[in-house]
C-alpha cells in the first residue's frame, strides 16, 4: 500500500509547478475585480471632471490674472500634460511597489496641490502648485488605475475597462457645472478648497486597488481554512485536533530541581518577551509589505522585472499606436479647454458652454459602456484594431466642423457627436495595447503610451493658445487638431497593416514546423 502510494505522489509533485504557474497567470476575471473596477471608475470620475472643467477653469483663470491665452492655457496644459507625461514613472513605480502604494501617493501630492492653488497671487506660481503637483500626483492615480483592471481581468477585459473608464460621464456631467457654481458662490480660494476635497477621495480608490498577489494569498488562505474544517468534521479520527491537547510536565519536574526550574523558567520568560517585540515588529512589517508592496500581476518572478522596458518602441505596431495617440491628443486636449471658449465666441452663455462639455462627457461614458461591450463580442475582437482606426477619421470630421457651427443647439449636436466617438477610442486604450503586446508589457506599455498622450497634451492647448493670441479667434486650434488626428488615423493604418502581416507570417510557419 505504501509503494502503491508514493508512486502517484511522485508523479503529482513532478506536474505541480506546471498547475501553479498557469493558476497564477490566470486572471480571476470577477470576484474582487469588480471592486477594482469601481475604484478605477471614481479615479475616472474624478480626473475626467477635472479635465472637463479646464474650459470652466480657463476662463476663470483669465478673468482673474487677465494674462495672455497662451500663458493661461499653459496652466492647464501642464495639468494634463503631467498626468499622462508622468506615466512612465508611474508604472515604474508600479513595477516596484504596488497600484494601492502609488494611488495613495499620488492622492496626497494632487490634493496638496490643489489646496494651495486657491491661495497663489500670481499665475506663474499655479504652474508649480496647479501645473506640476496636480498633474504629477494625478499621473500616481490614473496610470494605476488602468494597470490593475488590465491585471485582473482576460475574459471580461473589455467589459471591464469599459465599465472603469465610463466613470468619465458621470465627472464630466457633474463637475463643469458644479465649478462654475463654485466659482459663483465661493469665489476662487473657496472653489479650489472643495476641488481638493473632491480630489482626495483617490485615497478610497487606492484602498481597493488590492494587489493581485496579495489577493491570491488572501484566497488560497481562505480555501485552505474552508478545506480544513470541512475534512475535520467529516473524519470523526480528526475531531481531536479541534481541542487542545494536554501538556503533561509530571516527568519533567521530577528530572529538576526546583530552583533550576525557577531560573530556566526566568530566562524563557525573558526571551519570550524579546522574541514577542521583535516578532511583531516584523509581522507589521511585513504586513505592511505584503498589502503595498505585493506583485500586481500576481505571476511569479523568476528574473527581476525591468521598471520600465522601453524596447517595447522596437515593435511597429505599437510604435505607430504612441504617434498616433499623439497626434490625437493634439485635437482632444484642445476641445477640452477652448470648447466653451469658442461657442462663448458664436453667441453661446459661460453656462451653456459648461453644459456642452457636460453632453460631451455623458455621451462619452455612454459611448464607452456600450461599444466596450460592442468590441468584446466573438465576432467584432478580431475586427477591434480596425474599428478603433476608423473612429479616428470621424472624429476629424466633427471636429473640423466645430468651428461652423451657430447657437447652442448646433453646438449640442457636434458636442454629442464628438462625446460618442471619444468615448469609443479612449475606452479601448489598454484593450488595443493588450491586443498588440500581450498582457505581460501592460504596464510598461501604457505608461510609455501615456507619455506620448502627455507630450501632446502641452502641445495641443499652447499651439491653440497663439492662434487665439495672433488671429484673435480658437477656429484654428480646431482645424489644427483635426489635421493632426488624420495623420495619426494614417500612421496607425500602416501599424495594423504590418501587424496583420507579422500575424500572417507566424500562422504560415508553424504548419510548417
Amino acid at each position: 500500500m505504501q509503494i502503491s502510494q508514493s508512486g502517484p505522489r511522485r508523479q503529482h509533485d513532478k506536474d505541480e509547478p506546471v498547475t501553479i504557474e498557469q493558476e497564477v497567470l490566470q486572471a480571476p476575471d470577477g470576484g474582487w475585480g469588480w471592486f477594482v473596477v469601481l475604484g478605477s471608475s471614481i479615479v475616472h470620475a474624478i480626473i475626467g471632471g477635472f479635465e472637463r472643467s479646464n474650459g470652466v477653469m480657463y476662463l476663470q483663470l483669465l478673468s482673474r490674472y487677465n494674462q495672455s491665452a497662451t500663458a493661461t492655457a499653459w496652466v492647464l496644459s501642464l495639468f494634463s500634460t503631467l498626468r499622462l507625461a508622468m506615466g512612465p514613472l508611474a508604472s515604474a513605480l508600479c513595477n516596484k511597489f504596488s497600484c494601492r502604494f502609488v494611488v495613495i501617493l499620488g492622492t496626497a501630492i494632487s490634493s496638496f496641490g490643489v489646496l494651495v492653488s486657491g491661495f497663489v497671487s500670481d499665475l506663474p506660481y499655479l504652474y508649480l502648485t496647479y501645473g506640476i503637483l496636480g498633474g504629477v500626483g494625478r499621473a500616481f492615480v490614473y496610470t494605476p488605475g488602468l494597470i490593475i483592471v488590465g491585471y485582473y481581468f482576460s475574459k471580461k477585459r473589455g467589459i471591464a475597462v469599459g465599465l472603469a473608464t465610463s466613470g468619465v460621464a458621470f465627472g464630466s456631467f457633474l463637475l463643469p457645472p458644479l465649478t462654475e457654481l463654485l466659482f459663483n458662490e465661493y469665489g476662487f480660494s473657496g472653489t479650489f478648497i472643495v476641488l481638493a476635497a473632491i480630489m482626495s477621495n483617490f485615497f478610497v480608490c487606492g484602498s481597493l486597488f488590492r494587489p493581485l498577489g496579495l489577493h491570491r494569498r488572501l484566497i488560497s488562505i481562505e480555501r485552505n481554512k474552508s478545506e480544513g474544517s470541512k475534512s475535520i468534521t467529516k473524519d470523526g479520527t480528526m475531531e481531536h485536533l479541534l481541542h487542545p491537547i494536554p501538556v503533561r510536565t509530571a516527568n519533567i519536574t521530577q528530572n529538576f530541581s526546583e530552583t533550576k526550574l525557577s531560573s530556566s523558567l526566568e530566562i524563557t520568560d525573558e526571551m519570550t518577551k524579546e522574541t514577542t517585540e521583535t516578532s511583531m515588529t516584523k509581522q507589521i512589517r511585513s504586513r505592511l509589505k505584503m498589502v503595498f508592496s505585493s506583485s500586481d500581476s500576481g505571476a511569479a518572478q523568476t528574473k527581476r522585472k525591468p521598471l520600465l522596458e522601453v524596447s517595447l518602441l522596437k515593435n511597429f505596431a505599437f510604435c505607430a499606436l504612441c504617434i498616433q495617440l499623439f497626434l490625437f491628443t493634439l485635437s482632444l486636449n484642445s476641445t477640452f479647454v477652448f470648447l466653451p471658449a469658442l461657442a462663448e465666441e458664436h453667441g453661446v452663455t459661460p453656462i451653456e458652454g459648461a453644459y456642452l462639455v457636460s453632453i460631451l462627457g455623458i455621451l462619452d461614458g455612454i459611448a464607452r459602456l456600450v461599444m466596450s461591450s460592442v468590441l468584446d463580442l466573438k465576432s467584432v475582437k478580431p475586427y477591434r484594431l480596425l474599428i478603433y482606426n476608423g473612429v479616428m477619421f470621424l472624429v476629424a470630421v466633427v471636429s473640423l466642423l466645430m468651428p461652423s457651427m451657430k447657437g447652442f443647439w448646433q453646438f449640442v449636436v457636434t458636442s454629442g457627436l464628438y462625446g460618442l466617438l471619444c468615448g469609443t477610442y479612449i475606452s479601448q486604450k489598454s484593450v488595443v495595447v493588450v491586443d498588440i503586446l500581450g498582457v505581460e508589457s501592460l504596464s510598461s506599455s501604457l505608461g510609455l503610451l501615456l507619455l506620448f498622450q502627455g507630450l501632446s497634451g502641452f502641445i495641443g492647448p499652447t499651439v491653440g493658445g497663439i492662434f487665439k493670441d495672433f488671429l484673435g479667434t480658437y477656429d484654428m486650434a480646431f482645424y489644427f487638431g483635426s489635421i493632426g488626428i488624420v495623420a495619426g488615423g494614417l500612421t496607425m493604418a500602416a501599424g495594423n497593416i504590418w501587424l496583420y502581416r507579422q500575424k500572417k507570417q507566424t500562422e504560415t510557419h508553424i504548419p510548417g514546423e
